[in-house]
């Protein structure tokens, strides 16, 4: 992985990061200006949150320690009547980042180990590998394939088949999406699409890309046959 793509990768996370920022906290200003009660009971929050941390740190004293919880419940309660009435939750409040894994930073740290998020991957990899092998992925999904395209009539002089080429991409697709869902499975077998150009073996690919792709996956796109063992054959006609 070419360093200089990465430092310039983080420097777009870091704008993209600090604009959500910039935008959240100009909503919850304008939300403050229309609803200034709102924001007193904010206040009112965390200096209370300050006094509970040091009551925690100086006194023993259960009866101080259940007022101070009930100052806290009866304030939290006030503020979510209020968003309840403008139509509003917590989340309004806060950031809106386009990953919600690593909240747009490009890592993610679980316990003592911090690693790389898959969306900094996958656009490591857009960059180094797959850009002349991507096309038009943006609406090659599986709610856009068209299976009116395919004749419902049944040939088996034709297609070699008892069933119909629409009914056989009706498998192919539940297929996939098996395949989508035990991606994760070690023992998961892979999918090779097979048939003459125009049958729809990429788009129904990239549908399986674009999927993974919103799961938090990364894709590697290659161009060239690749040899793989307990391969699956799913022809399309």
């Amino acid at each position: 992985m070419s360093n200089s793509n990465i430092k310039q990768l983080l420097s777009d996370y870091e704008r993209k990061r600090q604009k959500a920022i910039y935008i959240a906290e100009q909503k919850k200003e304008y939300i403050y200006s229309q609803n200034p009660k709102l924001q007193e009971i904010d206040n009112e929050l965390s200096s209370q949150a300050i006094a509970t941390a040091k009551a925690m740190l100086n006194s023993n004293s259960p009866e101080l320690m259940n007022n101070l919880k009930q100052k806290m419940n009866d304030l939290k309660n006030k503020k979510n009547t209020i968003l309840k009435s403008l139509n509003l939750d917590c989340s309004d409040f806060s950031p809106k980042y386009e990953c919600f894994y690593c909240n747009d930073t490009g890592y993610i740290t679980e316990g003592i180990e911090t690693k790389m998020c898959n969306c900094l991957k996958q656009k490591l990899y857009n960059l180094e590998y797959n850009t002349f092998n991507v096309y038009n992925m943006q609406n090659q999904t599986f709610d856009n394939f068209l299976f009116t395209v395919y004749s419902d009539k049944v040939d088996k002089g034709k297609y070699n088949s008892d069933i119909s080429p629409r009914e056989n991409m009706g498998i192919i697709k539940k297929i996939s999406l098996q395949f989508i869902k035990n991606f994760d499975n070690s023992e998961q077998k892979n999918l090779l699409f097979t048939g003459n150009s125009g049958l729809g073996k990429t788009f129904l690919s990239n549908c399986i890309a674009n999927k993974l792709l919103s799961e938090g996956k990364t894709v590697l796109y290659q161009t060239a046959p690749v040899m793989l063992d307990s391969i699956i054959s799913y022809r399309l006609r």
